[in-house]
């Protein structure tokens, strides 16, 4: 039996309180337990991949104690500096793994890891980094904090593949973050220089999503409001990271100050302002807009960038009513799924006997049949995330959010014999709505 999650995104709570409920891993656990011990099954072995975005090192403002220079975006060419991140790092990974929240989650998986390895003949635990977790295959250090953590049998001295091949499961898998032109630097070799690179996206979640929160907090602090309601409107500000589809961002933020006060809206305007300013203004940033500006195609990735970026810094000069329109037309140009045209076309499909793709990243989970070749059919699925999401509603600029839970299950023949390849995919929807009155 293989299964996949991806997403979970543990992170420091710097930046609001979005980590996984711990009970959410008893389910989890209790139903794989049910399958390994179901008389119906022969499950002889079970493997378990985390397929990427597991630690997240970006989603943090403890960044914003360290120089420029010093984080995933500055100066790393400079052996001083690179040192310098890689403490930077250790720390906030540390910081990670010590909020009690996921304190308690990861022993729960190490717990659960236990009681699998009881019920079936050969157990494993695998990881594949994705883009939130990119630094932790820069250096056996932190490598061996991700084992530990997670009680992996993966020496640290080796890097975490990029990518597995489960061929008795027909099933090719990576985190897919590679086909985002936002979070994915390298070429399409994906050789270790091709990861390493530093993608816009890490500066766009730290120093952007993360900061815009942190900014408005401490300026908030200045106004006699009552602490609950400064409580809220940083809550929700914090939620940045959670809005789907992710083009709604900037209507998110219009959805924030639409019937404030005038003072509020004033203080949310100036702190947007004054955190696109300080983004674009970062050497990095620059850098990346000079080498994706291109002059050919009036619509590349810098120009997208540019054009959201544009419409934040416009909210005192247009109407909310202009803003909308020009957000919407904003998020159209986002809306395409690189994943999903991606994945028919992974050699892994053409050039060998392959079923499955699967990849994790875009938060949505997805079955989508791509061919039949020969007398196999494929199948790209993604993992999802179990993370909250705040979905754009369809009839008005609201939003709403409920929590989820995604994983994949593939089985091979001998665990149901007379048949190939098997998969279940299982999907968790939690919604606690808000007592009225």
């Amino acid at each position: 039996m293989l299964i996949f999650i991806s997403d979970l995104h543990f992170i420091d709570g710097t930046a609001g309180n979005h980590n996984i409920n711990p009970k959410a891993f008893d389910y989890f656990f209790k139903d794989l337990l049910g399958i390994i011990s179901d008389k119906k099954e022969a499950i002889n072995e079970v493997k378990l991949v985390f397929l990427g975005d597991i630690f997240d090192l970006l989603r943090t403002t403890n960044w914003f104690g360290y120089p420029v220079a010093e984080r995933p975006w500055g100066k790393i060419d400079v052996e001083k500096n690179l040192q310098a991140l890689k403490v930077h790092a250790e720390t906030i990974f540390d910081a990670v793994t010590e909020t009690p929240a996921n304190r308690k989650s990861l022993r729960k998986i190490k717990d659960y890891f236990v009681k699998i390895q009881e019920k079936c003949l050969q157990f494993e635990a695998l990881y594949i980094p994705g883009n939130h977790d990119r630094l932790v295959n820069r250096w056996p250090s932190l490598r061996k904090k991700v084992c530990d953590s997670l009680g992996l049998s993966h020496d640290p001295d080796a890097e975490f593949p990029h990518f597995r091949q489960f061929p008795e499961y027909g099933v090719f898998a990576r985190h897919g973050h590679e086909f985002d032109a936002y979070n994915y630097e390298g070429t399409g070799a994906f050789n270790r220089g091709d990861y390493q690179q530093v993608p816009i996206g890490d500066p766009i979640t730290t120093e952007l999503l993360s900061r815009l929160p942190y900014e408005l907090k401490n300026r908030l602090d200045s106004f006699s409001l009552p602490a609950a309601e400064k409580e809220r409107i940083i809550k929700n500000f914090q939620e940045i990271d959670n809005v789907r589809p992710l083009g709604a961002v900037i209507e998110w933020l219009l959805y924030q100050v639409k019937d404030q006060p005038a003072f509020l809206v004033n203080l949310v305007e100036d702190t947007v302002d004054a955190v696109i300013r300080y983004f674009n203004g970062l050497e990095f940033v620059q850098n990346w807009y000079q080498r994706h500006d291109k002059w050919l195609d009036p619509f590349d990735k810098a120009d997208q960038a540019q054009i959201a970026l544009y419409i934040l810094e416009k909210f005192k000069v247009f109407s909310l009513e202009k803003l909308f329109s020009l957000a919407s037309k904003a998020m159209d140009l986002q809306l395409s799924d690189p994943l999903l045209a991606a994945a028919p076309e992974e050699r892994a499909l053409r050039d060998a006997p392959f079923r499955y793709v699967v990849y994790g990243h875009t938060h949505d989970p997805l079955t989508v049949p791509i061919r039949i070749r020969g007398d196999r059919e494929q199948i790209y699925l993604n993992t999802g995330t179990w993370r909250s999401r705040y979905q754009k509603a369809v009839r008005d600029n609201s939003f709403i959010s409920w929590k989820n839970m995604t994983y994949v299950i593939f089985y091979n023949q001998d665990e149901r014999p007379g048949r190939e390849a098997d998969f279940e995919t299982w999907t968790g929807t939690l919604k606690m709505a808000q007592a009225s009155g």
